[in-house]
């Protein structure tokens, strides 16, 4: 029965974080955890068919995230005044990567404010990840992604100077996916 509660309690738990929009997974979870996949309603009148064959996988969302040259990124001020900018990056293990100068808008919206949108430029093929991004200090994942650049930009970032240049990673919340022209009938959104 104590085991029982508890599963209960951390269901209940992770059911009100998720409505508030936080996540209950550990972060050493989080690069494995599949993500929820969560169809939208429609209004009946619109007559939407449901065929969750139609319906975008986590795995083509996640290759068009991985295969993506340039991404946009959306911040926004701690007055709320919105900054969105084109920006490379690497997707990996759940998570989006991407350098910027600690003193850019991008830089100083993202040290005030968290919250973040990531972007493929495909609008017929479409990603968006909403999530919130904090720094990346750890050598060995900052070593790793030099290389990670280095082999898809053929280009070498050069992280030794944090006044500079900095590492962001963001922790995806949900990511909605969808192809146009018929997105109603394929899109989704991925609750991590």
């Amino acid at each position: 029965m104590g085991a029982r509660l508890e599963e209960s309690t951390y269901e209940a738990l992770e059911r009100i974080a998720r409505a508030v929009g936080s996540i209950l997974v550990r972060k050493e979870e989080h690069s494995q955890a599949t993500p929820r996949r969560i169809r939208p309603k429609f209004p009946a009148e619109w007559h939407v068919p449901n065929d969750p064959e139609k319906w975008i996988t986590w795995q083509h969302a996640k290759n068009k995230l991985v295969d993506e040259n340039v991404y946009w990124i959306s911040s926004a001020s701690s007055a709320g005044r919105p900054h969105a900018a084109p920006v490379w990056g690497i997707w990996k293990d759940n998570r989006f990567y991407f350098e910027t100068d600690p003193n850019s808008i991008k830089g100083r919206n993202l040290s005030n404010n968290q919250n973040i949108v990531v972007h493929v430029q495909d609008g017929s093929d479409t990603v968006i990840v909403e999530g919130r991004a904090e720094r990346e200090k750890a050598v060995r994942v900052l070593d790793q992604l030099r290389k990670d650049y280095t082999k898809k930009y053929r280009y070498t970032p050069d992280w030794s100077d944090r006044l500079r240049q900095i590492v962001f990673r963001v922790e995806p919340l949900v990511v909605h996916a969808w192809k146009a022209p018929r997105m109603h009938r394929s899109i989704v959104k991925f609750v991590f």
